[in-house]
């Protein structure tokens, strides 16, 4: 039986003049892939926006729902998974896979490692991460950590759903990118420390585990360019809008309809 779903990421709602999804569904369910917006506020009133626009909304966090909580990543954590809680037609994916029509829907957020690219320096990365964004070196380990934490989840995760007789196909969804050739293309990234904050190295271990061959797609944001390429029998898709500030957006914006067959 078909599966299909709107994918949709990087909303980030602060940056535009208004957000309004009011007839723009093609399908019942809808995957958020993060960074709603900065504003803890404004992420649970576009999850409810877009609730009343979808039977279903599926969504994961990105790195800008947690941008005013970094010193305590914990807490921001469970903060946003009960107020998520209480919302109707609303699944928080972190720690939760749905299964729907044979297909599993896993994810997380995934962070990063600033190590992307081994031709970048790490140390001067995190360094530049810090500065740049003016974070603190416990914020840095912090997400290092969460990169780990992270990956291990989902190496464990799709071991287990091979065994799974009612899974057919996996979605997995991250906020960050899973693998560093998407975006090796792009010269604004090339050499840049930006790049090892792009995605986490470690989720290439995580197709290894696929021994039966169930990950169809893997969705990702926080790279604010279009991405949609078949690697490994894996087709992996970005649907982001961008920061409606910054060169990198689509202002003509629509979901992108994903089918799992």
């Amino acid at each position: 039986m078909q599966f299909s779903f709107d994918l949709i990421s990087d909303l980030h709602v602060e940056t535009w003049p208004n957000f309004d999804w009011s007839g723009q569904a093609t399908s019942p369910f809808c995957v958020v892939a993060g960074d709603i917006a900065k504003d803890r506020t404004v992420v649970l009133e576009t999850l409810q926006h877009l609730s009343q626009c979808y039977r279903m909304v599926f969504y994961i966090d990105g790195n800008d729902e947690h941008k005013y909580y970094m010193t305590d990543l914990g807490e921001s954590y469970r903060e946003l998974s009960n107020n998520i809680e209480k919302m109707k037609n609303v699944v928080y994916l972190q720690e939760n896979v749905v299964v729907l029509n044979g297909v599993a829907i896993l994810a997380t957020n995934g962070w990063w490692g600033f190590d992307l690219d081994p031709e970048i320096d790490s140390k001067q990365t995190r360094l530049w991460w810090t500065q740049q964004l003016k974070h603190g070196s416990g914020d840095a380990q912090s997400v290092e950590d969460l990169s780990r934490t992270d990956a291990a989840y989902l190496i464990r995760s799709v071991q287990r759903l091979q065994r799974h007789s009612d899974v057919r196909k996996i979605v997995i969804v991250t906020h960050t990118v899973p693998n560093r050739d998407l975006i090796s293309h792009d010269i604004s990234l090339d050499g840049n420390y930006k790049f090892n904050c792009m995605g986490n190295k470690l989720m290439e271990l995580v197709r290894h585990q696929d021994t039966e061959r169930k990950i169809h797609t893997w969705c990702f944001g926080h790279y604010h360019n279009s991405v949609d390429r078949v690697i490994d029998n894996i087709r992996y898709i970005n649907n982001c809008r961008g920061r409606g500030d910054t060169e990198y957006k689509h202002p003509v914006y629509f979901p992108k309809r994903i089918e799992v067959d």
